[in-house]
C-alpha cells in the first residue's frame, strides 16, 4: 500500500532528490525493524515519531533504506535522533541556461531535462547524472 507519491522530483537547496519511488508501510516496517535491531535502547515510540517525520518530509522507501544504512554505518553515539534519519538525501545539481552561460560550462557535458509537465524551459544536469538516473529528455 502506498502512503505517498513522489513521482515529481523535488527541487530544493541547489539540487533535486534522486529518489522517485514511494513510501510504503512495508518499507517503513522493514527499516524500523533494522533501526531497532541496531539501536536496541530506542524507545518504542521512536518508530511513530520517525514515521510521522518521514511522511512530512516526503521520504521514499529507497531514501529511507539509504538513510538507515547511513545512520547504522556512521552514527557514533548511543542512540540516534529522528533528525539523523530525515536529514539524509542524495541530490543532483540542476542548472538553468543562464547559470550554464555564466559559469562557462561546456554544454556538451550536460543534458537538457524535463522535470515537470509545466516546465517551459529546459534545465540541465551533468551527463553522468543523466545517465545514472531516470531523467526525461527535454
Amino acid at each position: 500500500m502506498s502512503i505517498q507519491s513522489t513521482n515529481i522530483l523535488r527541487i530544493s537547496e541547489g539540487g533535486i532528490s534522486i529518489y522517485t519511488d514511494k513510501l510504503t508501510k512495508e518499507g517503513i516496517k522493514k527499516n524500523c525493524l533494522r533501526v531497532f535491531a541496531a539501536f536496541s535502547s530506542l524507545d518504542p515510540m521512536f518508530a511513530d515519531l520517525l514515521t510521522e517525520s518521514l511522511m512530512r518530509n516526503k521520504f521514499t522507501d529507497a531514501r529511507l533504506t539509504d538513510a538507515v544504512n547511513y545512520v547504522i554505518d556512521n552514527f557514533k553515539y548511543p542512540k540516534p535522533s529522528v533528525a539523523d534519519f530525515v536529514s539524509y538525501d542524495k541530490k543532483i545539481k540542476v542548472y538553468r541556461y543562464d547559470e550554464m552561460v555564466e559559469n562557462s560550462f561546456d554544454f556538451l557535458r550536460f543534458k537538457k531535462v524535463r522535470l515537470t509537465e509545466e516546465q517551459s524551459k529546459p534545465l540541465y544536469v551533468r551527463l553522468e547524472d543523466f545517465e545514472t538516473n531516470n531523467f526525461e529528455k527535454y
